[in-house]
């Protein structure tokens, strides 16, 4: 059949009178120039309707329309029988637009509908880029864009991953602490270097001994009762020591009005109670005789020897030289001795107070105990000392030698197994003062102060 339309083709050609259909550089009626040949588009199989449009070989060409042996039209070319499996000049698949066109209600770029607004512009009623319609946020809400504190850090939704606590950040994959991390310091990528360190969100020069660093911070770990030898330990009672965390330990200031030149058991153990106020076996005691007379020394240090024995406690005795040494020397001590200054002016009483009030003041903020007696002499009073050292404000003393005193505060340590009246011995004195706790008094105002400094 094939074979038959090709040779009545050819038959058709030949009865048109010529072996090649161009006449004139032109193709005779009923021809179309396809490439360099005319052909018929109604029955050339190669080019049936169209140059190019080829039926194939299951077709043939029959008033421009490939049909198939039965004379049924084909719906559609075989594959390869177009140029490189295209479509005839112009031609496009199911569905496709031309080039710029738009589906049914599409818009040009940037354009909008009826009543829009163009590219960048608003609708009626519409809000600008980032705007925010009223009611849209509540008071304090987040722009367009915006998360909330910790909520999304730099890096956009994908930061979520990192799940990271309230304050901490998503760095990349990694949450982190920009307080203190010194590759991520205060944003995400600030990497510390040059010795640096990262402190409360920035780069700064390494912590200088003896401090260390602490949540972003040099600290002293010796002292520092929040970071008390090492970092986050705090101490209860608010006090370091040496990186150890210490008891709060009330200081003593006693001042008695007995010389001690000469006394009697009772008496005694007011000056013993007073030193062994502080706990322990053995209490390291800090003395300055300066110009006592040796009469006072021996009898103070025999009150307290008694008062060790009656107890079952032993003391040790450190002689300061001169006023110079006591700052030094008291960080050794637990209680400071100043005898009665029997030979002593009052500018040197008063010199000695204020050369001593810092070592004195620190020492009992420590919980030390200073105890000071007094009595005899030409002076206004030993006192003076601790007036002027500004641990007890006393403005004179009163010489009551031999008169019966009275124990007001028998619940005062000072007061233990000391009878509830007693005689004054010589060189007794009472003082001027609404100062400190009374613990034995005479008619005319107190002989023994006892003042608690609190921590």
């Amino acid at each position: 059949m094939r074979r038959l339309h090709v040779a009545f083709a050819l038959l058709s050609v030949a009865g048109a009178g010529c072996a090649s259909p161009i006449v004139g550089g032109e193709c005779a009626q009923g021809f179309t120039a396809c490439g360099d040949v005319c052909v018929d588009l109604l029955l050339d199989d190669a080019h049936c309707g169209a140059c190019g449009l080829s039926c194939g070989f299951a077709g043939m060409c029959q008033g421009g329309v490939c049909v198939g042996d039965g004379g049924a039209p084909l719906d559609m070319p075989l594959d390869g029988e177009l140029p490189d499996g295209g479509l005839p000049d112009g031609a496009l698949p199911d569905g496709a637009l031309p080039d710029g066109a738009l589906p049914d209600g599409a818009l040009p770029d940037g354009g909008d509908p009826d009543g829009g607004a163009p590219d960048g512009g608003d609708p009626d009623g519409g809000v600008p880029d980032g705007g925010v319609p009223d009611g849209g946020d509540p008071d304090g809400g987040d722009p367009d864009g915006g998360v909330p504190d910790g909520a999304v850090p730099d890096g956009g939704p994908d930061a979520f991953i990192c799940g990271c606590d309230v304050g901490q950040t998503c760095c990349g994959t990694d949450c982190t602490n920009t307080q203190v991390d010194p590759f991520n310091c205060g944003a995400c990528g600030v990497e510390c270097t040059g010795g640096l360190v990262c402190s409360l969100g920035a780069c700064r020069p390494a912590c200088v001994e003896p401090t260390t660093l602490c949540g972003g911070l040099c600290v002293n770990a010796e002292e520092d009762p929040d970071n008390c030898g090492g970092c986050g330990i705090r101490c209860a009672s608010g006090l370091c020591s040496m990186g150890v965390c210490t008891a709060a330990t009330p200081g003593h200031v006693v001042l008695i009005g007995h010389s001690y030149r000469t006394s009697r058991s009772g008496m005694n153990r007011l000056l013993g109670n007073a030193v062994f106020i502080p706990a322990g076996i053995t209490i390291e005691v800090l003395a300055y005789e300066g110009d006592a007379v040796n009469a006072v020394i021996r009898g103070a240090d025999a009150a307290i020897d008694q008062v060790a024995a009656e107890r079952g406690r032993s003391w040790t005795k450190t002689t300061a030289a001169t006023a110079a040494d006591v700052p030094a020397l008291l960080g050794a001590a637990d209680v400071f001795l100043l005898y009665s200054q029997t030979r002593a002016t009052d500018l040197a009483l008063q010199t000695l107070g204020m050369d001593l009030e810092i070592a004195l003041g620190t020492f009992v903020d420590r919980g030390g105990v200073v105890v000071v007696t007094d009595g005899g002499g030409t002076h206004s009073g030993t006192w003076q000392t601790l007036d002027e050292a500004l641990l007890l404000s006393v403005t004179g003393r009163t010489d009551v030698s031999l008169a019966t005193l009275s124990v007001v505060a028998p619940a005062d340590t000072i007061a233990n197994l000391v009878p509830l009246a007693y005689r004054g011995e010589s060189e007794t004195v009472r003082f001027t003062t609404t100062a400190g706790t009374v613990v034995v008094d005479h008619p005319m105002g107190p002989v023994v102060i006892h003042r608690i400094v609190t921590p």
